[in-house]
């Protein structure tokens, strides 16, 4: 274990559970959500499940971002599949964020971002709108609120990781990919990324393809999906 180590201080019923292919023991919540998201990411291995990429020769990211880091399922398995990579994991949501601390604490290659992404550096709030605990959506807000939450970006990421690139970024943010996508300084850091996925959430929020295939549409890519999540890597990276 590492001195980021942690105890999971908890108010909620959880479980830990051994998993293919991952070093530690994994903490989930007994309900759907967290069953239903260690299934599709973790319970198959790292060559299986929704994040696995198609091959691209030599890929070894040195840079990965994880927006949308939920309980910690996207981290852990990047942390396992890519030991060499500095991952940057966001999640704005207080209990999640606990399983997430807790699940990639053994990692010293992942540094958690208790924020959510935006399209600015400004506040926002946490609402549950019925769409269970992985489906939290942000909405902005003013600093006195008593529940606002500093909001980070793409580019502040970047800048603060101290790398040039973003090898990968993977972006499971429940609507605000419509603010992120619509930033003023979106190609400045979309001209960086090699390989994108996402899922997006039109049912949560109207535009959110629009404004995403708007910016992306401007680059080249090879295109594919898995499960719910699109693919994009950069055509000059497919032999």
């Amino acid at each position: 274990m590492t001195d980021k180590q942690v105890q999971l201080n908890a108010s909620f019923a959880f479980d830990l559970i051994d998993l293919p292919g991952i070093k530690t023991a994994f903490a989930r919540r007994p309900i759907k959500e967290d069953m239903s998201v260690v299934k599709s990411i973790l319970s198959k291995g790292l060559d299986k499940g929704e994040y696995r990429l198609p091959k691209i020769k030599n890929y070894k990211p040195k840079l990965i971002l994880d927006c949308g880091g939920n309980i910690g399922c996207a981290a852990v398995y990047f942390a396992n599949k890519y030991p060499d990579a500095q991952i940057y994991s966001v999640e704005p949501e207080a209990d999640n964020f606990k399983l997430l601390q807790y699940n990639t604490a053994f990692y010293g290659n992942v540094h958690l971002i208790q924020s959510a992404l935006w399209d600015k550096e400004t506040f926002i709030r946490v609402e549950d709108r019925g769409f269970g605990t992985w489906g939290f959506m942000t909405f902005e807000t003013t600093a006195d609120d008593v529940n606002a939450l500093k909001t980070t970006t793409v580019g502040k990421i970047l800048a603060d990781s101290g790398f040039d690139e973003i090898d990968l970024l993977k972006i499971d943010i429940e609507g605000a990919e419509k603010e992120v996508f619509s930033a003023p300084d979106v190609d400045e850091w979309l001209s960086k990324v090699k390989v994108l996925t996402i899922e997006l959430h039109d049912r949560m929020k109207r535009g959110c393809s629009y404004e995403f295939f708007k910016a992306v549409s401007k680059y080249k890519w090879f295109f594919a999906h898995r499960g719910e999540n699109l693919i994009f890597i950069r055509e000059s990276l497919i032999a």
